[in-house]
């Protein structure tokens, strides 16, 4: 099916027809990018087709990665709305949008963050944790078969996107990017381990992702969750736990974006 269009909570912008050409956005200096945060893009993770991780087969109810992504994101968008922000969604049903969709759709709104929400799967069952990634490089066999995962549909090897990421690696958005993951990293581990005790902190993390190459403003992915786990899974079915897990998201952008904005005040 064709991409839906990226709506906000003030009016609705159309997604790309056709596939945008890919290339490392032009590097920015420190001046450039914007200090105030106002506009923030929401990417509930796959959809439609892609199904993204699977609770077990004998679990009742089964759950997908793209159904909840898109409940966390959509009580996160409430939030942020409430706070004052203005929201982008890259997606609001079940649709098939590309990485590079998704990036397009967050560089055509100047966006001022671009937030990426998914779910995570660890092939050790009793793992669980949450782990908030920024753009970079990685040498760790995990986190290069996550990559492999995550950017399957892009068309680019992750030979192409170590090129891509030498011209972004010291830009400024890669020290904006680290310090935003810091503090997202920080607020779900804190406020979901109270529901969660078992919960591992297992830290901020690079990767070279192709929804974080390709944006143009401060950009992570964060795994809140981890479907793979069956305790975690039968949390996550319950509604309260993803209006945790969403003011968790809150708390993390809103302590981000006060820090940037005294910055402004300041200057």
């Amino acid at each position: 099916p064709p991409p839906a269009p990226a709506a906000t909570g003030a009016g609705v912008a159309s997604a790309p027809a056709a596939e945008p050409r890919f290339a490392a956005p032009a590097p920015l200096e420190g001046d450039v990018l914007p200090l105030a945060v106002r506009r923030i893009v929401l990417d509930p993770g796959h959809g439609g087709e892609d199904t993204g991780a699977l609770s077990a087969p004998h679990e009742e109810p089964r759950l997908s990665e793209k159904e909840l992504t898109l409940d966390i994101a959509r009580r996160l968008e409430q939030k942020l709305l409430a706070a004052g922000f203005e929201v982008v969604m890259t997606r609001r049903d079940d649709a098939t949008l590309s990485l590079r969709q998704r990036a397009a759709i967050a560089n055509r709104a100047h966006a001022d963050l671009f937030v990426s929400i998914h779910v995570n799967w660890i092939a050790q069952r009793r793992v669980l944790g949450v782990e908030t990634y920024h753009v970079g490089p990685t040498d760790d066999p995990y986190l290069e078969e996550l990559a492999r995962r995550e950017n399957h549909d892009s068309g680019y090897t992750l030979a192409d996107l170590r090129q891509l990421l030498d011209g972004i690696y010291a830009d400024v958005r890669q020290d904006e990017s680290r310090q935003l993951a810091a503090h997202v990293q920080r607020a779900l581990y804190h406020q979901l381990l109270p529901q969660s005790p078992k919960l591992a902190d297992r830290g901020v993390k690079t990767a070279p992702f192709v929804v974080l190459v390709a944006t143009e403003m401060p950009a992570i992915l964060a795994e809140v969750s981890c479907l793979s786990n069956r305790e975690e899974a039968r949390r996550l079915a319950r509604p309260r736990y993803r209006e945790h897990i969403a003011r968790a998201l809150l708390r993390g952008i809103e302590t981000y974006a006060d820090d940037v904005n005294q910055t402004e005040k300041g200057s």
